[in-house]
């Protein structure tokens, strides 16, 4: 069988200890990611603003919160995506905070030890969300990129929130629990999600069991020090 064709199969390019060590080259091409999945999240090259992929359309953050979709010849340093396929749907309402929707959500799957992909689409008490900035060389570390990002809070909104779970084994290669992008049902704002409040909405929940990693071939990929970064990928993602 073809790999990319394989259900419920996640494909991953590069590691979040990678990008929060500061490799923010591009290493796979939109176009590629495409062929994987039409769904997920990431980066871009040079930090360039968060990425969402929702239903095979590219969105790219400015800095003021705004989005736009994205040439697909651009590249990525880190990105996870899949085919959203063969999933079960819930309703769920009333998160009054992340706390309660991560809560909600673990009582939506199985087992904790194998990956989810989340759409959950709906109507948005409130959302919190921030955008990585395009960084030039030599790279800042992640951790010291994130103490100036722009943040936004919106109430009261309709949209997308698109992410995945991860096992808590996978740390240094992903981020473990829940990592969650947002956009607006205009397709006009969004980012990284640090807070939200549901008030009713739909969720897909696909379990992954599946999971694909390519690494970058590039020099400083090679050379990059094997350092246990928990701490800081914890500030980065909170």
């Amino acid at each position: 069988m073809n790999e990319d064709k394989i259900p419920n199969h996640i494909y991953q390019m590069s590691t979040i200890n990678a990008l929060v060590s500061g490799l923010y080259d591009g290493c796979v091409s939109l176009n590629k990611l495409l062929k994987k999945g039409d769904f997920g999240l990431g980066t871009f090259k040079d930090l360039d603003g968060e990425l969402t992929l929702l239903n095979g359309i590219f969105y790219r953050t400015r800095p003021d919160g705004s989005m736009y979709v994205c040439d697909k010849n651009v590249t990525a340093p880190f990105a996870v995506v899949t085919k959203l396929e063969n999933y079960s749907t819930y309703d769920i309402e009333k998160c009054a905070c992340y706390n309660e929707v991560k809560e909600k959500l673990d009582s939506l799957i199985e087992s904790k030890n194998i990956f989810y992909a989340f759409h959950i689409k709906g109507e948005f008490d409130y959302i919190k969300t921030r955008t990585v900035v395009k960084q030039q060389k030599p790279y800042r570390p992640m951790a010291e990129v994130v103490k100036t990002q722009p943040i936004f809070e919106y109430n009261n909104i309709e949209g997308d929130i698109i992410g995945f779970r991860c096992p808590d084994y996978v740390e240094g290669l992903n981020v473990p629990g829940y990592h969650f992008h947002f956009i607006s049902k205009d397709r006009k704002i969004g980012g990284h999600i640090s807070e939200c409040a549901i008030k009713s909405a739909k969720v897909i929940v696909q379990n992954c069991s599946c999971f694909r990693m390519e690494l970058p071939e590039n020099e400083t990929f090679y050379n990059m020090e094997a350092v246990d970064r928990k701490d800081e990928i914890n500030k980065v993602e909170s």
